[in-house]
């Protein structure tokens, strides 16, 4: 008993300071989605991954061609030949995979590298938004973290204006 009455008290204090948070939401994930720079980096960020597409698509037809010239002439081979183009083979599979971890490395960094600054851009945008209107809270309503927002307000156009889109 003692202790809700602890809880009611300290809710009761609290109240006023509560009273007076400026709540805020936003789309950040739809801002992004209107801002031209990040268009321009997912292009960017496409014609990189292209270059790796085409050299691992290069090594693809190369190992194709090898299994199939292994297969058609495997039964003439003698064990030497043999063991040594099965080594080839999987070598080539060996290093197709070591490349395609590569890439998929390269392009995570490329990825972090262009989007950065827009990233980075919107939420200045943001920060700058929510002081010029007395903000104590904005919310990202893209991540489902807001489950309610009647009382907020959304400052997307406010964000939008400032950003000049």
């Amino acid at each position: 008993m003692k202790k809700v009455l602890v809880v009611i008290i300290a809710l009761m204090m609290a109240a006023p300071t509560f009273a007076q948070q400026k709540f805020g939401h936003i789309d950040s994930s739809a801002l992004l989605d209107l801002m031209p720079e990040k268009a321009k980096a997912e292009k960017e960020l496409e014609a990189f991954a292209k270059e790796f597409q085409s050299a691992l698509e290069a090594m693809a037809k190369e190992y194709e061609t090898k299994v199939q010239a292994f297969q058609t002439t495997e039964k003439d081979m003698i064990k030497t030949v043999r063991d040594t183009k099965v080594r080839e083979i999987s070598d080539l599979e060996r290093r197709i995979q070591e490349f395609q971890q590569q890439a998929q490395e390269e392009i995570g960094k490329k990825e972090q590298e262009v989007l950065t600054p827009v990233i980075d851009k919107a939420r200045k945008a943001i920060d700058e938004v929510a002081v010029a209107k007395g903000y104590t809270y904005i919310f990202d309503s893209s991540l489902g973290v807001l489950l309610y927002s009647k009382d907020s307000e959304d400052v997307m156009a406010d964000v939008k204006a400032k950003l000049g889109l």
